[in-house]
């Protein structure tokens, strides 16, 4: 074997294999650029099972409000549909920005 084939089969042929491992740990499948963004999607459907959480707390809050109190109902009649008991005067405020 030729001294220049010796230098390519002892230092470029390693050399190649590891650049190969490595750009497979940062590029691949499972590297880290995969892995950074898994764990950032990750965070965003955190955030999002939170607010989930949250509202479905106030949805069951009202539920119960409903459920077990006349007034409850009849606070959600006035709000939602306009609804008031005969003699009652309902009051609609408008915000700011509904005028625009």
């Amino acid at each position: 074997m030729s001294s220049f084939a010796r230098r390519l089969f002892f230092n470029a042929i390693p050399f190649g294999a590891m650049v190969a491992v490595v750009s497979m740990a940062i590029f691949g499948e499972h590297g880290l650029i995969r892995r950074h963004y898994l764990k950032t999607q990750q965070a965003e459907v955190a955030a999002r099972i939170e607010i989930l959480k949250r509202e479905n707390a106030e949805l069951e809050r009202e539920l119960t409000i409903l459920n077990t109190r006349e007034i409850g109902l009849r606070r959600m009649a006035a709000e939602e549909l306009m609804m008031a008991p005969p003699g009652s005067t309902i009051y609609r405020f408008s915000s700011a920005d509904q005028g625009r």
